[in-house]
């Protein structure tokens, strides 16, 4: 056996010798400067990986004083599908209310022109929470995602217009019973068709929500937060008349009061909270886990109990500072879960729209929606990896560098510029070279090399029959193992290909020699 085993190294060094007769140098990996790296995939199931995600369009890495920005160019429907903001599996009609207000909310982006963030980083919308969750190939690739991109398709070039031109269509998630109107929630907005509507039978785990702090926690979370001038007395909630209105919350202190409305509040307790009170903001959930934010929506009071304690010596009273709420997100526009429950009471989609748009329903208008749109992925980064699924074209400088690769790119930000590091092997056809080979109880292991990114697949024969399979897989030139049963009858045939070429190896009883 382990004769069988050397003469398995030795075919292998001989094969290898023969398909590569001169053996590339060791060195260092080569590095380029550029101003911009584009990278477009090569052919159908190609994409790029940017924090983990896939993207099927051209995804351009430009440098900028502050850092990279990676950016995709991709086709609107492309876009469009790649919205990744309520589950796939719910009812059809909900799916399209929100297919059209995704796509009208992009119009009303596009129709206002480029922030000042777009204009220096090149891009139409940003793919987050602040503008709308894009998250590329991967909502069609999950479970249900094709109900998801048959709801685009439905309902094409539909949006909604006032005034001859694109809504503003705010959405969010639950409302927890009562939308609100928007110059309650931002002064500066008074749009008559984002007024305060029902929204009931929610099934979201937060249409209510409710949390508690002493009083040591609740002053550091005050004076993180700058709102208090020496010891917090008491906070205290004002609304108006049947909810509509701003609310306003005002924190008394020893030093004198502080008021702020509601949704300046959130986002401050949001960004302070976790940051000095991380084992208690966000706070848990009476059914376990914590709650997507410290504050979830503008709809919440704020009151302070105050408790005698028993212990002696102690303080007579102790405070207890509340807050309770109702809704996940600005409650402006269209509720998302209100829209599936809508939608399960048989609504349609332009009903589900004209409740909550102020009987705005849909028209088709392919004049404000544009064939392709520029989507900010990460801005301002030091340092991006840029993975590939499958074969991609790079450009540099707009330029071709590459042709079909399958290797990984590593980019740093450097005075203004890109500093590239560029795959080991770019341009050259995969070799493989043998390094190393160690007989377990269990078989044999083979430790080989990749001389350039490949796809890399292997199968195990027996007898002229193939009983275990890998890949194929795409790998980074470098060093990967195959393991080897430990039977004479066994057959090892190694494949890698990449768009210059390839190597086909059969190692065991079929080898040659």
């Amino acid at each position: 056996m382990i004769r069988w085993a050397t003469a398995l190294l030795a075919s292998l060094v001989t094969i290898v010798a023969a398909a590569s007769p001169v053996a590339a140098q060791e060195s260092d990996p080569e590095v380029v400067r550029a101003g911009t790296i584009e990278v477009v995939p090569a052919e159908e199931g190609s994409a790029v990986l940017v924090n983990g995600s896939r993207y099927g369009g051209r995804v351009r890495v430009s440098a900028h004083s502050a850092g990279l920005a990676i950016v995709e160019d991709v086709s609107l429907d492309q876009y469009l599908a790649g919205i990744q903001e309520v589950p796939f599996d719910w009812e059809p009609e909900a799916l399209k209310a929100q297919a059209i207000a995704a796509r009208t909310y992009l119009a009303w982006t596009l129709s206002r022109g480029r922030t000042g963030s777009g204009r220096a980083y090149d891009y139409d919308i940003c793919a987050t929470v602040a503008c709308q969750v894009y998250a590329g190939l991967e909502p069609t690739l999950t479970e249900n995602g094709e109900r998801w991109r048959a709801a685009v398709e439905a309902t094409d070039s539909q949006i909604l217009l006032h005034g001859g031109a694109p809504a503003q269509t705010y959405y969010f998630s639950t409302s927890g019973g009562r939308t609100r109107t928007v110059s309650d929630v931002w002064p500066d907005i008074d749009l008559p068709y984002l007024v305060g509507v029902e929204s009931p039978d929610e099934d979201s785990p937060f249409v209510e929500w409710m949390w508690r702090l002493p009083q040591r926690q609740m002053q550091r979370l005050a004076e993180a937060a700058g709102l208090v001038d020496g010891e917090l007395v008491e906070v205290v909630t004002t609304t108006r008349g049947d909810g509509e209105g701003p609310w306003t919350v005002t924190l008394r202190s020893s030093g004198g009061d502080e008021t702020v409305d509601t949704w300046t509040l959130r986002g401050i307790f949001n960004q302070v909270g976790p940051a000095v009170l991380s084992a208690h903001l966000p706070a848990l959930r009476q059914d376990g886990p914590r709650y997507p934010q410290t504050v979830l929506s503008p709809s919440y009071e704020m009151k302070t109990y105050r408790l005698p304690l028993l212990e002696p010596g102690g303080p007579p009273v102790l405070a207890i500072h509340q807050i309770q709420g109702r809704g996940w997100g600005h409650l402006v526009g269209m509720s998302q879960y209100g829209a599936q429950a809508m939608a399960e009471r048989g609504a349609t989609a332009p009903e589900i729209l004209a409740h909550y748009y102020g009987g705005l329903t849909p028209v088709e208008a392919p004049e404000f929606v544009p064939e392709r749109v520029e989507v900010a992925l990460v801005l301002e980064v030091d340092d991006f990896t840029l993975e590939v699924t499958g074969p991609v074209d790079v450009f540099v400088d707009g330029r071709p560098a590459a042709r079909a690769e399958l290797g990984t790119w590593h980019m740093a930000a450097d005075a203004g510029s890109i500093e590239v590091e560029l795959p080991a092997g770019i341009g050259l056809p995969p070799r493989l070279r043998p390094r190393a080979v160690q007989v377990t109880p269990f078989g044999i292991v083979l430790r080989l090399e990749l001389t350039s990114a490949a796809e890399v697949s292997w199968e195990t024969s027996r007898r002229g029959e193939v009983v275990e399979t890998h890949g194929p897989e795409r790998r980074d030139a470098g060093f990967f193992t195959v393991a080897i049963p430990l039977d004479p009858t066994a057959t090892i045939r190694l494949k890698a290909v990449n768009a210059h070429g390839g190597i086909d190896v059969v190692l065991g009883s079929d080898s040659p020699g």
